[in-house]
């Protein structure tokens, strides 16, 4: 029911009202370049964005082959998210099941999360944050399921869930830190694991605390090390992905400033407030139970507000974006945790545990659903849409130069070329003779070239820092044609 309802309101969006969030439809144009950009490769995905989002996409790019629209419209990436979102629900559900929390306690609970607003607008409109937070919530009930009732096989799953997440996003590995920081507390401090090492005995004690840690950690590890070989055999670089012209090292460049420690407090603190409800109904239900001061306590603070932490300081630092979604994680980990918690209550305490919890989700989800109408803060994230006027740049190229050869740089174009019907005719990015064609477009038979406006992310595009001056001045070797929004396409002059 919920991939159904996610996936037709991700059609929705893209198709009927042209909601297409910038950094979706960049995933989606990675998977589109390996089947549509010759000589067809996976490599043409490129290696700055984590691979995953955009691999699960390979299939509806090539029934683009047959219908465009479902990779323009994001089709098919709203069905990805939508698959996320659906596995995210079914995850708390039977982890609520497995723990043995009756049905009139967990299926309430887990559809007011799912259909919390937030989570469901990011379960349709195919950026990798639901992807990125379902592989949390499968981490986080693995964590509490073995926290529970032991079995290294948890750790298993919680490993797998790791390899995804970082497949996914880079911020796995921050997170995979606050998981080890709440995996050594429970070691140390629940009676179940105590038995399995001699209390007096420091050695035992640190090697099977590094033992559950590989177990755990292993796969992550090892995804990381593939990935930077990868790297390495591809582009002669092994941290391409790190310190690259497309990074979010130089994309960091154009961020703003938020006036270091100070700053970050305040301007951190009014995006994500409103996430942290669940978390704090968490503490108001132990609490009320008389468990604060449990173990665990620590263990769930660390682990849903560990990447919150990490953000705070890349806003200090001014290399992130600061962008509401970047922020929104305590919602759905502190959701995570209700079955662990429902399920260490019994009952009187534990309706009213879930009458309160209830009640939370409640006023977070009708908090969302006027902050989407009225609030320019959770607005921010759903303005940031792919670049203006790029389809009729795209129908200008269908139109007047169908049979010329055009290079563009993807960073800002990769909307353009998602519509243009002969991709044969482009070099982009992802084409071998790319580099060669921005260092003399004359001498390797370019007939057009296009170029965004430089300032703020037209500075990252290849031709702006091949020729700084082009966009404003043109260049002796072209001849400006015409500019559509921020685009100016060039003739070059043979």
């Amino acid at each position: 029911m919920l991939f159904v309802a996610e996936a037709a309101y991700g059609v929705y969006l893209g198709y009927f009202q042209n909601v297409l969030l910038g950094d979706a439809v960049s995933r989606t144009a990675n998977a589109f370049y390996v089947f549509f950009c010759k000589p067809y490769r996976f490599t043409s995905m490129g290696l700055v964005w984590n691979p995953l989002p955009s691999l699960l996409q390979l299939p509806f790019v090539l029934l683009a082959k047959l219908w465009r629209p479902f990779v323009t419209k994001g089709i098919g990436a709203a069905v990805v998210s939508a698959f996320f979102a659906a596995w995210e629900g079914k995850l708390i559900l039977n982890t609520f099941d497995r723990m043995e929390v009756g049905r009139r306690v967990s299926l309430p609970l887990t559809l007011l999360f799912c259909l919390n607003p937030y989570v469901f607008f990011y379960g349709a409109n195919g950026m990798s944050e639901i992807m990125f937070i379902a592989f949390a919530v499968q981490i986080v009930c693995s964590l509490t399921l073995w926290m529970r009732m032991g079995g290294a096989s948890h750790l298993v799953a919680a490993s797998g869930g790791f390899v995804g997440m970082f497949l996914t996003r880079y911020e796995a590995i921050p997170f995979a830190v606050t998981v080890a920081l709440g995996m050594v507390v429970n070691i140390l401090y629940s009676r179940r694991e105590k038995k399995y090492y001699p209390p007096d005995n420091t050695k035992e004690k640190f090697f099977y605390i590094e033992g559950s840690m590989w177990v755990t950690f292993f796969p992550l590890i090892y995804s990381v090390l593939v990935w930077i070989f990868y790297n390495w055999s591809i582009t002669g670089n092994p941290l391409y992905f790190l310190n690259s012209g497309y990074s979010m090292s130089a994309y960091s460049d154009y961020y703003t400033s938020y006036g270091g420690i100070v700053g970050a407090v305040g301007f951190v603190w009014v995006r994500i407030w409103p996430f942290l409800l669940v978390f704090f109904g968490l503490i108001a239900v132990r609490i009320m139970s008389g468990t604060l001061l449990h173990p665990d306590t620590v263990i769930i603070t660390f682990v849903t507000l560990g990447l919150s932490v990490f953000q705070f300081f890349m806003v200090a630092k001014g290399k992130s974006g600061g962008y509401v979604r970047y922020l929104c994680y305590p919602l759905m980990i502190a959701a995570a945790w209700l079955p662990y918690q429902m399920s260490v209550l019994r009952g009187r305490v534990q309706k009213a545990a879930a009458g309160l919890m209830a009640a939370v989700l409640i006023f977070t989800g009708g908090y969302f659903l006027w902050a989407f109408q009225y609030s320019s803060l959770m607005r921010e994230d759903t303005l940031l849409m792919i670049p203006e006027h790029s389809t009729e740049v795209a129908n200008y190229i269908n139109s007047n130069l169908k049979n010329d050869r055009i290079l563009m740089d993807s960073y800002r174009t990769y909307y353009v070329i998602m519509n243009v019907d002969n991709v044969d005719n482009l070099v982009v990015s992802c084409s071998p003779d790319f580099a060669q064609a921005v260092k003399d477009p004359v001498k390797n038979n370019i007939d057009y070239v296009i170029v965004p406006q430089i300032g703020s992310y037209g500075n990252m595009d290849a031709l702006n820092i091949a020729y700084p001056a082009l966009y404003w001045h043109g260049e002796k070797w072209c001849q400006e044609v015409t500019e559509i929004g921020e685009f100016r396409i060039y003739k070059v002059l043979k």
